[in-house]
């Protein structure tokens, strides 16, 4: 069953990262975030697991390759409200560019230990919390020329069952950005910035980890 982790470390581990009048709080009051393509590795159906610790499968002490990451957000009505009760969804590949997915057929070896795919409800004020791991960047060689990506994390939001946002999150920094065919077709600066945001310090949610914060402002 899908669940979130405690939404009162959004506070007290990102602490400075929400704070009235802030860049993203203004920026969410009046700028959508714009939406992506979903790609071909969105599941079919519910895997078996789909919560929202992407790092960790079953009761094992095992964990997915890859920088251990907490990534925080909140999903805003344009007006700045926060909007309660939204479905987010996320996605991406493993550390080794793979999908857990039946129709990535690269010959990549995947991680087993990595979910791939969570799942959660924003909470009252908005918010959710997912624990994976740092998106690295991949080659669909199946393409001529092969096709490179910058890392990213797919995202959705959805509410009363209808799909409302369809988007992908990105690294700032990351060399591959300048280059990224879905990327490339979000020209307004405001709105790639939202897009593209700092991975930093996570250790005060565990330590070694990473965090980064997404703020999603939806239409509905």
């Amino acid at each position: 069953m899908a669940h979130g982790l405690d939404r009162r470390a959004l506070v007290a581990g990102g602490a400075g990262l929400i704070t009235l009048g802030s860049p993203l709080i203004a920026r969410a009051q009046s700028v959508l975030t714009p939406p992506q393509i979903e790609g071909p590795f969105y599941p079919y159906a519910l895997p078996p697991e789909y919560d929202t610790d992407l790092v960790k499968l079953g009761a094992g002490d095992a964990r997915a390759m890859g920088e251990v990451t907490h990534l925080l957000g909140t999903v805003w009505y344009p007006d700045g409200t926060p909007m309660a009760d939204a479905l987010v969804e996320i996605w991406q590949c493993d550390v080794n560019g793979r999908y857990r997915h039946p129709d990535d057929h690269e010959s990549r070896t995947p991680d087993l230990q990595f979910q791939g795919y969570g799942r959660t409800t924003t909470g009252r004020d908005g918010t959710f919390h997912f624990r994976t791991i740092k998106p690295v960047s991949y080659t669909v060689t199946a393409m001529s020329p092969p096709l490179t990506r910058a890392p990213h994390v797919h995202v959705a939001v959805s509410t009363h069952g209808v799909r409302r946002l369809t988007s992908q999150l990105y690294v700032a920094g990351e060399p591959l950005n300048d280059g990224d065919m879905a990327l490339a077709m979000v020209a307004d600066p405001v709105q790639r910035a939202g897009l593209i945001r700092p991975y930093e310090d996570g250790a005060a949610f565990e330590p070694g980890a990473l965090t980064v914060r997404y703020d999603l402002v939806v239409m509905v």
